[in-house]
């Protein structure tokens, strides 16, 4: 069972981060699957890592074609992502712990923010820089 299921809702029209933001959902679907068949803390664990690192990995690419672009939001944008990292380093830090169990509940977050944040924050940009001959 996947916690998330991708479809058009979540492009924001520009090939490079659309593939960025799937290789995010197949990581997040990843853990929970290995969390819903009981995976061991020496699965979990490293997939939780890879959530948290290809996040930080997307932001940053993200941020920087913002840049190039002069995008007017990307203060606001950029503190939005401050913000879901350390909600997510959080949730490693009690992890890692033993304060924190993976499960269906606790996992729901990432799926809530990922959702959330792709279109609610991300889609404004999409036509912002494709007007910028981003696509």
């Amino acid at each position: 069972m996947a916690l998330l299921t991708w479809n058009d809702k979540h492009s924001v029209g520009v090939q490079a981060l659309d593939g960025e933001h799937l290789e995010l959902y197949e990581a997040i679907n990843e853990l929970y699957a290995a969390v819903l068949q009981g995976g061991e803390r020496s699965l979990t664990g490293p997939l939780l890592h890879q959530v948290v690192n290809r996040t930080r990995a997307h932001f940053s690419s993200e941020e920087a074609m913002l840049a190039a672009t002069n995008y007017p939001d990307l203060a606001a944008h950029r503190l939005k992502h401050q913000t879901l990292v350390a909600e997510i380093e959080e949730l490693v830090t009690r992890f890692e712990q033993d304060d924190l169990t993976l499960n269906d509940r606790s996992l729901n977050f990432l799926g809530y923010w990922f959702n959330a944040h792709t279109q609610n924050d991300d889609l404004p940009y999409g036509t912002w820089l494709n007007a910028h001959g981003v696509r």
